[in-house]
């Protein structure tokens, strides 16, 4: 049903992450701004999701009306843009659902879907995708994030059954693999071509999953240049080992080394689009930005990594 949709899930997917003013509203003046920068740069595949677009800060009318802003900006931008938009990180099978018929009412190309529920058993998490899928009849992104366990507390990886059973929802065409665990991604991918998989994580984590058929990615450092990540996707796809190495080493590696690894993925974009003069990094309570000192290394780290950016367009 969804099948020509599900061959244009291929490549770097954008991040979109939320501004906030110094009166902690969206600023959605420089949203705009950042979603026309990164398109003219040529990112086509755009997400707005549970954490990274700060949904957890939000309240349900912000994050209908953030999805409907960015649904409206980048198709008018292009009418063949990918749009992902989510629902709440909590609430009910219902209220999902009114977010799966605003996103299709408003002209975005799929809704995905975070289960934040205790896990007991897998038709607990079937029925709630089914349901949905069956009254919206949209297309799926299921957001597979670890569970926490109904009956120890404990966290824990969706049991190989769970992820293998989802074909059986014809809705459901993709899924954002976010285990960060080499064997789970491996079953994640036997999802393919069923359901297309988009893998988070350091490029340089992506790069091994090749030989099992990885063909999606959620974007990291080309959050301030979609150039870095349409490059490194035609290296990938043209198996450029001169490039791909380049854009880990000299490109990735500092942020993640320096920055994320220190400072936590979440704070440290935010940090590192401010760097760049692309954003603040101002967040809401309960997340608290970066401090001026660790920020500095964030600075510091990003000037290096624009000036070999920069010489490498130069070349």
């Amino acid at each position: 049903m969804f099948e020509l949709l599900k061959g244009r899930l291929k490549g770097p997917f954008y991040t979109i992450f939320t501004p906030f003013d110094d009166k902690e509203n969206i600023d959605y003046e420089c949203l705009e701004r950042y979603l026309k920068f990164l398109y003219s740069q040529g990112a086509k595949r755009f997400y707005a999701m549970a954490y990274n677009s700060r949904y957890s800060q939000l309240s349900d009318v912000e994050i209908l009306e953030l999805n409907q802003f960015c649904i409206r900006t980048l198709k008018k931008l292009d009418k063949n843009n990918i749009v992902i938009v989510g629902d709440p990180i909590h609430g009910s099978t219902k209220n999902s659902l009114l977010f799966a018929e605003h996103a299709k009412e408003n002209g975005a190309d799929i809704i995905s879907l975070i289960f934040r529920e205790k896990y007991f058993e897998d038709e607990q998490v079937l029925d709630h995708y089914e349901f949905i899928g069956r009254n919206a009849d949209f297309p799926i992104l299921v957001h597979e994030m670890p569970f926490l366990s109904g009956k120890d507390g404990k966290q824990m990886h969706w049991p190989k059954s769970l992820l293998l059973a989802l074909p059986k929802i014809p809705q459901i065409i993709a899924l954002k693999e976010d285990a960060h665990d080499f064997e789970m991604t491996k079953i994640a991918l036997e999802l393919e071509p069923n359901i297309r998989v988009i893998i988070a994580g350091m490029k340089k984590s992506f790069l091994q999953y090749k030989p099992y058929g990885a063909l999606a990615y959620l974007n990291g450092i080309s959050m301030i240049d979609a150039r870095i990540g349409e490059t490194f996707w035609k290296a990938y796809e043209g198996d450029d080992k001169q490039t791909l190495q380049f854009i880990l080493k000299e490109i990735e590696a500092p942020f993640f080394e320096h920055c994320a690894a220190k400072f936590g993925w979440h704070r440290t974009n935010k940090a590192l689009l401010q760097a760049a003069g692309i954003m603040h990094r101002r967040e809401r309570m309960p997340l608290k930005h970066l401090s001026h000192e660790d920020y500095t290394i964030v600075q510091e780290t990003y000037n290096e990594i624009a000036r070999i950016w920069s010489k490498y367009l130069e070349q």
